[in-house]
């Protein structure tokens, strides 16, 4: 039967067969079309499956278990001036109110870690509008930790609904 020049390699004398030469050793390794498209869907599911897998999500609100007025305790639950706002586009303290451009989440060892992009307008002068970053660490026990960055970060408490 006719070999195909498509499937032969020059000077190689077995069809279907890639023919190599290493340090004197020669090598035999199995070519085929089927062979091709297996690597490249191997390929491609690591690479899918990578970006699947992927350390940060970005959200375009708060995530609901987060929403709420949180306080530094349950004592300054009823003090404006040290309880901040949180609900699924807004961020709002007595100095400021924020809205939510997006809400990036990283897996962290203890559990999610949140950094909310805002765009904030000052109470005191509303036409002065600045963009903050604010990371926001929470755990299941109606606490969170919230600040500018992590050397920053300061222990609050959900307030109770009134």
């Amino acid at each position: 039967m006719p070999v195909s020049g498509r499937n032969r390699r020059p000077g190689c004398r077995h069809p279907g067969l890639e023919h190599g030469v290493a340090s004197g050793v020669e090598l035999r390794v199995a070519h085929s079309a089927g062979h091709t498209m297996r690597t490249i869907i191997a390929f491609a599911s690591a690479l899918l499956s990578s970006a699947a897998l992927a350390d940060t999500v970005r959200h375009v609100t708060v995530p609901e278990r987060l929403w709420g007025t949180w306080a530094p305790s349950a004592d300054l639950c009823r003090d404006n001036k040290s309880t901040f706002v949180v609900s699924a586009k807004g961020y709002v303290t007595s100095q400021a109110n924020c809205a939510i451009q997006w809400v990036t989440e990283t897996a962290g060892a203890d559990g999610p870690i949140y950094s909310a992009h805002m765009r904030c307008a000052s109470r005191a002068e509303p036409q002065e509008t600045s963009e903050v970053n604010q990371i926001i660490v929470s755990n299941d026990r109606g606490q969170l930790s919230a600040g500018p960055d992590f050397k920053d970060l300061k222990s609050y408490r959900l307030c109770p609904t009134n």
